[in-house]
């Protein structure tokens, strides 16, 4: 019988190719194979075991039992199942114990960890399942190949750290970690399996006192003195693994596992470079390290050991490195027509910003997470109460409170609740616009930053002279520890007299004489300017940045550097709101100006405009990292200079270090609202969807009566595919803020208009697009006018919509901004692609690319040579595909972020598919799928 895939040819009597092990014959046909009960030599291909996994073949036997590659006939996929020795499962503690830990197991989610399903029984046979991951144990890679080169090492090391990291986090130790339990798939990527035998760092697991567990080859010198293990033991095994990777060979054999055992204890491993001199000394040292037999002077986490993999990697030629290879719609037609003159009756700048004005949901900042010093108190600053009966003068209730939180974050020696959490906890307690703070409300402020102190203060005016007023006090108990009263003449002399309440606010907290002249505090008006009038745009300029109305900050901030020229952080806040709605140009003008004028600020504002500038004008984010770590080694809960550095790392796949900032940032209260949005983020990129939704609901017990709560939660059930529960949840967002033309309303009907697109209900996500366009702001013209667009290419209406596109074209080249055309330009290929029109499809995409380059925009770069690749399978011209996936991957790999990765495992995907290797092209799939 001729196999239909392979063409190999097999004995009349097979019902599966020997070949390949496609099947050969339908399954009606097959003869009905006794039904499996138990384990026994009869489990054979085509036999069923316990009444619903279907055998495929025997992967081998491991230490609990063989292993079979199954179909799962109730879901129809393909799994792994490992039966348990009865010798193992005789005690029925030890299978209790076993199914806690495994739902410890299963709830890790990573893609470098092999998920564990269920734990099962059937007539006395116990059996887990769990993913099945097709390739080969990192063990039979070693032995075939032999030494592995420093970079496929690091290539497999890094991976593995990443899976450990997400089990540690978790409190999973896995116990026995070793390259037969690390599965290696087609393109070289990791996968650990087996933690359904970890115990919890809580718990006692699986053994007894005295028992040993674990491969005495990988065995830490705490397993082999059955001692309490935790994450650091699987920080020697990993070493251990390293070891055999670069040698060939573990670094220590004996002829009875006790001997090695004991080798672990007490022997010193041989260096690697010893046995293989092509392996480098810091990679040596990274090995020799994790061996190390005292678990306190090993690497703490696996987070470390990778941080060092990383910059390992980094120092080798890139020729060493290694890179992966990685519902219905309804059948209504919605003919939108608009006026393209109703359109662009703006002014051509107006119109600029609309093109510009797409503002990504979650593109906020982001605050990082340091332990706050012990000892250090702590000051929450709140506005001052005018009392000089000229509203005119109401600008320097927060005026001062800002400059003040300013001139004493320079301290060392107090820690100061920034602007925008004092913003967060006044919109909480509905106190934004008070004009005074009750004792009460004055605790609850301390409470919620986290203060030991409150400062408050108010200000007079006697002709041309002012006095402010100020008093320290015990948050607790609301004792004062001391209170001044300050003079000047004019509203120029406010500076100084800021500068001189921070020096005697300082006095109040006890610090020596010599403490205070030897701390940072450079005169206020140097950190920022010396005009009261552009001060005045700077604040009112900042709190529109924080509540993201960022074409009303760039108007202020305009008006002040105006005033004052040399304004450095108003040009870094203008850097920062044109780089938030997109507009390149303008944000490294402004980046740069503030750069040239950071020489006259003190160290704090020199390091934070030094790291924007290389992250976001350079796009050098080592040097960015270099910069902001400088700053934290004067300010170690800076929260801006943290913020900052956990975006990098994000940007640099580098997810769990921002998880960790984070999460730290939650223990201590001060993540904030967007703070939880942004963590549920980067919790849903590595796949931890339930993680993500917990942050979401306690950012909702936290800010029940906040319409961006809700948002955030709808946009989580959104991307989970939950639409019912999305839709009430941006329900609930308007109901909470109704007024038209705040960011949150016109992003709730944008979120709404995308959950209809996503359940096929297109006629009223052509209603809110079209409430969209009706409303005020250039960023709901645009999000109105691109979704109803979005609406008529759904549904096959291409015609005109070239016309209605082309004048963005233009108008975005007058005005100098270059991603606006590269996302025309994808529109037309894809147009050109569903028409057949093939030729132009490409040229499209390679003008795409060109514009996205010029943008400096990697992610439309990305998208742009996908779409050229699927225009090549289209044509199929294979090869020319795959050149461009290379293209792609290059790309990809320069980005330093692999997740991204899923565009070329897409494209390699569809290559498979057009030729018909549907095995590969699922594989590929999966793989992209996985990312």
């Amino acid at each position: 019988m001729k196999c239909p895939k392979c063409h190999f040819e097999n004995p009349d009597t097979v019902h599966y190719c020997g070949e390949c092990g496609t099947q050969l014959i339908s399954k009606e046909e097959i003869p009905v194979t006794e039904t499996l009960e138990t384990p026994t030599e009869e489990l054979t291909r085509g036999t069923t075991f316990a009444g619903r996994y279907e055998i495929i073949e025997e992967l081998g036997k491991g230490g609990m039992g063989k292993v079979y590659r199954v179909e799962d006939k109730k879901i129809k996929e393909e799994v792994a199942l490992k039966l348990i020795k009865p010798e193992v499962a005789s005690d029925k503690k030890t299978i209790e114990r076993f199914s806690n830990e495994l739902k410890m197991a299963r709830k890790i989610a990573h893609r470098n960890v092999c998920r564990m399903y269920d734990l099962g029984e059937k007539k006395g046979t116990h059996y887990i399942t769990m993913e099945y991951v097709p390739g080969e144990d990192l063990k039979s890679s070693i032995r075939r190949m032999g030494p592995l080169t420093p970079g496929k090492t690091l290539f497999i090391a890094k991976q593995v750290c990443e899976g450990l990291a997400e089990a540690h986090r978790l409190g999973v130790v896995h116990r026995d970690l070793k390259p037969q339990n690390i599965m290696i798939d087609k393109d070289g990527n990791a996968r650990i399996m087996d933690f359904g035998i970890a115990r919890t760092v809580k718990g006692k697991g699986l053994t007894g006192a005295g028992v040993m567990v674990g491969t005495p080859e990988y065995m830490s010198p705490e397993q082999a003195e059955v001692k309490e293990v935790d994450q650091r033991s699987d920080i020697y095994s990993l070493g251990v693994i390293l070891y055999e990777m670069v040698t060939g060979r573990v670094p220590f054999e004996g002829e009875t596992p006790l001997g090695i055992a004991m080798k672990h204890k007490s022997e010193m491993p041989p260096d690697p470079m010893k046995i293989n001199a092509q392996v480098p000394s810091d990679l040596s040292r990274v090995i020799l390290r994790c061996l190390e037999k005292d678990k306190e002077k090993r690497y703490q986490s696996a987070g470390e050991v990778s941080s060092d993999l990383v910059n390992i990697e980094r120092g080798m030629p890139t020729t060493e490195r290694i890179v992966p290879e990685k519902k219905p719609l309804t059948s209504r037609e919605i003919t939108v027509k608009f006026s393209i003159r109703k359109l662009f009756l703006p002014a051509i700048v107006v119109i600029a910003v609309a093109i510009i004005g797409l503002i990504i949901w979650r593109f906020l900042p982001q605050k990082q997470a340091v332990p706050v010093p012990s000892g250090k108190p702590s000051l929450a600053i709140v506005y001052f109460e005018n009392n000089t009966g000229d509203e005119s003068l109401d600008h320097w209730r927060k005026a001062l409170c800002e400059l003040l939180v300013a001139d004493l974050t320079q301290s060392k020696y107090i820690r100061v609740l920034g602007s925008d959490k004092l913003i967060d906890i006044l919109g909480d307690l509905k106190q934004i616009d008070a004009r005074s703070f009750s004792s009460k409300v004055l605790k609850e402020i301390a409470a919620l930053g986290g203060s030991s102190h409150i400062l408050r203060g108010s200000y007079t005016k006697a002709g041309e002279k002012f006095r402010i007023d100020a008093i320290l006090q015990e948050a607790a108990t609301m004792e004062s520890i001391g209170s001044d009263r300050i003079e000047g003449k004019g509203e120029e002399s406010f500076l100084s007299m800021v500068d001189e309440l921070t020096r005697k606010v300082k006095a109040h907290f006890k610090l020596s004489t010599e403490e205070i002249a030897g701390d940072i505090d450079e005169e206020v008006e140097k950190i920022t300017t010396s005009s009261p009038e552009a001060l005045k745009h700077y604040i009112e300029g900042r709190k529109y940045h924080l509540t993201l109305d960022y074409m009303r900050s760039i108007e202020l901030m305009e008006k002040a550097v105006a005033i004052d020229p040399d304004f450095a952080m108003a040009y870094r806040s203008l850097a920062q709101s044109y780089g938030n709605i997109g507009f390149r140009p303008r944000l490294k003008e402004y980046m740069k100006k503030a750069l040239e004028l950071s020489d006259r600020l003190p160290a704090r504002e020199g390091y934070l405009i030094g790291g924007d500038f290389y992250s976001y004008s350079e796009k050098t984010y080592d040097k960015a990292i270099e910069a902001y770590k400088k700053l934290l080694e004067l300010y170690p809960d800076d929260p801006t200079g943290n913020h900052n550095l956990a975006v990098k790392y994000s940007a640099l796949g580098e997810k769990q270090k921002a998880i960790d900032h984070y999460e730290t940032n939650r223990k201590s209260d001060n993540l904030g609202l967007l703070g939880y949005g942004n963590l549920a983020s980067v919790y849903r990129q590595v796949g931890s969807y339930d993680k993500a939704r917990e942050v979401l609901e306690e950012a909702l017990q936290k800010y029940p009566d906040e319409a961006v709560a809700h948002a955030d939660l709808s946009r989580h059930y959104q991307m989970a595919g939950k639409y019912e529960l999305a839709l009430a949840e941006i329900e609930k967002a308007f109901a909470l803020n109704p007024a038209e033309g705040t960011p949150v309303y016109r992003q709730s009907f944008y979120r709404r208009a995308r959950i209809h697109f996503y359940t096929g209900d297109l006629v009223k996500a052509a209603e809110d697009y079209l409430n969209l366009q009706q409303q005020k702001g250039p960023q709901a013209l645009y999000l109105g006018w691109m979704g109803m667009v979005n609406l008529n290419l759904l549904q096959g209406k291409f015609k005109g919509t070239k016309d209605i596109l082309r004048p963005m074209i233009d108008m975005s080249k007058k005005v100098g901004v270059n991603w606006p055309i590269s996302e025309v330009y994808m529109k037309f290929a894809y147009i050109d692609l569903k028409k057949g029109n093939l030729q132009e499809a490409l040229e499209d995409c390679d003008k795409a690319v060109d514009f996205a380059l010029k943008a400096e925009d990697p992610d439309r770069q990305r998208r742009a040579l996908h779409l050229k690749g699927l225009t090549y399978v289209r044509m199929n011209a294979a090869d020319e595909a795959l050149k461009t996936a290379d293209e792609l991957r290059v790309l990809i790999r320069d980005s330093h972020n692999p997740n991204n990765m899923h565009f070329f495992h897409h494209l390699v995907g569809m290559v498979e598919l057009k030729k018909k290797d549907f095995a590969r092209a699922i594989e590929s799939f999966k793989e992209a799928l996985s990312l």
